[in-house]
């Protein structure tokens, strides 16, 4: 259910969790410690690589929910999607402009958390992440690659030990960048 739906006034228990989370997640990826010299560019694609990189974790997450969490998994991508939209609409776009532009948005987020996802379930998941984060050069960048894979990492095992419920209630902690 998207955006008519919850205008029509049906709202299901999992775009209500989705919602508390998607909220979290982009509050998080937000952070000033993720933008700036040698770090993700502070730009729409900038932007979603971010978010893409915390929906990966919490999306790896929620793998282990079987079909309770591939539900939320879908209600979580639904509602960054109302948001992308939603956000286009407030700059004024028409509704033939949201679709030509939500497209290649949710293209690039799509690529970028396929490639985290994958490298998540590697056996070398650290490594991988620095391998594949796109970030402008600067005196160090590599540093800030290693920092960025091992906070996927970290709070990735932070989750594991998280129930359910604390997820559902985004009840959960970031490790630091």
């Amino acid at each position: 259910m998207g955006l008519f739906g919850r205008l029509m006034g049906r709202d299901l228990p999992e775009r209500r969790d989705a919602r508390r989370i998607y909220f979290r997640l982009l509050e998080q990826s937000r952070d000033t410690d993720f933008y700036g010299h040698g770090k993700l560019e502070d730009t729409y694609d900038g932007r979603i690589d971010a978010i893409a990189i915390h929906f990966a974790v919490m999306m790896e997450r929620l793998r282990e929910e079987g079909d309770d969490g591939r539900l939320l998994s879908q209600a979580l991508f639904d509602e960054m999607k109302d948001d992308f939209e939603i956000a286009l609409r407030e700059e004024g776009i028409s509704d033939t402009g949201v679709k030509k532009r939500i497209k290649p948005m949710i293209g690039h987020f799509y690529d970028r958390l396929k490639a985290y996802s994958e490298a998540l379930q590697s056996e070398a998941a650290k490594e991988r992440l620095s391998e594949i984060f796109d970030l402008e050069t600067s005196d160090s960048p590599d540093d800030f690659q290693r920092r960025l894979s091992t906070y996927m990492v970290a709070w990735l095992d932070n989750l594991h030990q998280q129930p359910m419920k604390a997820l559902t209630e985004a009840r959960f902690s970031f490790p630091s960048v």
